[in-house]
């Protein structure tokens, strides 16, 4: 074991990354009940979307717990711990690209919307299909390759992956910025610098980007070591913690004034693109004054619509 691989090295960023997953889980759950009792008259398949990505995130756990558990707990103080990779190793590249492909395929739609651009939302999802591609290729070399000694062949796959999910995140990080520096010029508004700061932090997905990157540049240059895995293991998390969060940065039916502040870079398009039932109706029927301005039910009247929600 003296001469074998350094645990701090190897199953120190292993359950760093999980610890952080763990973490970012119980935020998770905070926003996804918040979404599920608040935007009831969102689409069908837009809550159910919403629930899939829970359901996923929820997986994504487990898995990092089970990683965790094999070495430190089931091979403690055996040869094996620092010998093979995890059982469950596999199941994380799995389990992330089911997460993040429909993610990053979804904001390039809202992108679309926002933007009537196809270049950015066409290149957002190629690289969201390249990303899936390259991380059933890394979780299949895993199996096969199975030691740390032989992790070396893991770098081409996990290259691909890596690069392809950077390059989206990238994409729609600048994407989002041009939407929300648009918007904010169309229709500015006197809010403090720090609260400016969150919104364009957390709508634009720039920390999403950051993890990315350092997740390719650290697997590229550590292939000595595991230290990639700390933001590897929490990348899936923030990105649903993000969109979600950009869910519940909207008007609540009952309260459309309760974030009126807030320049919202997914969803500030015409009522046309509208992911709210009440806005289809609305589109179907026109407004009430006659005037050919559609306009969302819940922005008229928010208390009837959440009567009817409810």
């Amino acid at each position: 074991m003296a001469d074998g691989p350094d645990p701090k090295l190897v199953l120190g960023p292993f359950l760093l990354g999980v610890m952080l997953n763990i973490g970012m889980e119980g935020a998770l759950i905070v926003q996804f009940w918040h979404y599920w009792e608040t935007f009831r008259t969102d689409k069908t398949w837009i809550r159910l979307f919403v629930l899939y990505l829970f359901i996923l995130e929820t997986f994504n756990t487990g898995f990092g717990i089970a990683i965790v558990w094999e070495p430190l707990m089931s091979q403690y103080a055996t040869p094996a711990a620092l010998t093979f990779f995890p059982t469950y190793l596999p199941a994380q590249p799995f389990v992330t690209s089911l997460i993040s492909t429909p993610m990053q395929i979804f904001v390039a739609w809202r992108i679309y919307v926002n933007t009537r651009s196809i270049w950015m939302p066409l290149a957002i999802s190629v690289c969201a299909i390249g990303s899936i591609a390259g991380a059933y290729w890394t979780g299949v070399t895993v199996i096969l390759v199975k030691t740390y000694l032989r992790k070396v062949e893991i770098n081409h796959p996990g290259i691909v992956w890596s690069s392809f999910t950077t390059a989206a995140d990238c994409f729609m990080t600048m994407a989002l910025t041009f939407i929300m520096l648009r918007n904010r010029r169309k229709s500015p508004h006197s809010v403090h610098s720090t609260t400016r700061a969150i919104q364009v932090t957390i709508q634009t997905g720039v920390l999403t980007a950051i993890f990315a990157i350092l997740d390719v540049v650290l697997f590229v240059t550590q292939t000595e070591n595991t230290i990639n895995f700390v933001w590897d293991f929490g990348l899936s998390k923030l990105y649903t913690n993000i969109l979600i969060a950009t869910f519940n940065a909207r008007p609540a039916p009952y309260n459309s004034n309760l974030v009126q502040n807030i320049h919202n870079a997914l969803f500030g398009d015409d009522v046309s693109y509208s992911i709210t039932k009440a806005s289809v109706r609305a589109l179907e029927t026109g407004s009430a004054d006659g005037s050919g301005t559609t306009q969302s039910v819940e922005s008229k009247h928010p208390e009837v619509e959440h009567i009817q929600a409810v």
